[in-house]
């Protein structure tokens, strides 16, 4: 249930695809989901019975109601990140979600603007960071790490002490073997098996996975 304000209710920004999945989540949760914000939707009047709120973020952060905290349904991890840093400047609570249908850990620590999408897991002494996505079906295991802006796709699978760095990307059904690290704003493609660390920023696919760049070289050599 919610935990933020005194008489909570939650506006979600972001009406996409990833927004009204979000709103499903709120609304199994027990959170009142009273407006999306999302300019790209200007002139919509609402969505799934949710009415769309006819300001830009920063302008509703500037006068935000009472009672009422935010929750980032935004999928670029990069900006979703950002929108958090400002709304953490203008003292608005982030909510976290996290769907009936998961299984959290009493001993995971879930920060501020988290996501738990239905039937995920996130096993003991996980840490979920700042505005980070755990979603359908994903597998965080005990001690692993989602770093602050990660998203841990559908399917995917990060085992026993394996990190995901601040704006990574686990692909779906990809999956990150014991103790290894993918750094800062990588990304690791869908079905890949991760058997040594990712560095910051470098894209990885296949079994095992290997960077892009260095399968173009294999393949400009064949």
């Amino acid at each position: 249930m919610p935990e933020n304000t005194s008489e909570p209710s939650l506006i979600i920004a972001g009406a996409g695809g990833h927004g009204r999945v979000c709103a499903d989540v709120a609304r199994r949760a027990g959170w009142p989901v009273t407006g999306f914000c999302d300019p790209a939707f200007d002139g919509v009047p609402d969505i799934l019975g949710v009415a769309l709120l006819g300001v830009r973020e920063i302008d509703l952060f500037a006068n935000w109601p009472r009672d009422t905290a935010l929750f980032i349904a935004i999928g670029d991890n990069t900006r979703r990140l950002a929108l958090a840093d400002d709304a953490r400047r203008n003292d608005i609570p982030l909510a976290v979600l996290v769907d009936p249908s998961a299984v959290v850990s009493p001993s995971a620590v879930m920060a501020p603007g988290a996501l738990v999408m239905p039937n995920a897991t996130v096993n003991a002494e996980a840490v979920i960071g700042r505005a980070a996505v755990i979603n359908t079906a994903s597998v965080v295991e005990h001690g692993a790490r989602v770093d602050e802006g990660a998203h841990v796709a559908p399917g995917a699978c990060m085992t026993g002490e394996s990190v995901l760095g601040a704006r990574a990307l686990l692909g779906a059904h990809a999956t990150l073997l014991p103790g290894i690290h993918v750094g800062a704003g990588a990304t690791v493609g869908a079905g890949a098996v991760v058997t040594s660390d990712v560095p910051e920023r470098h894209t990885v696919v296949g079994i095992p996975a290997r960077p892009i760049r260095n399968l173009q070289l294999v393949h400009d050599a064949g």
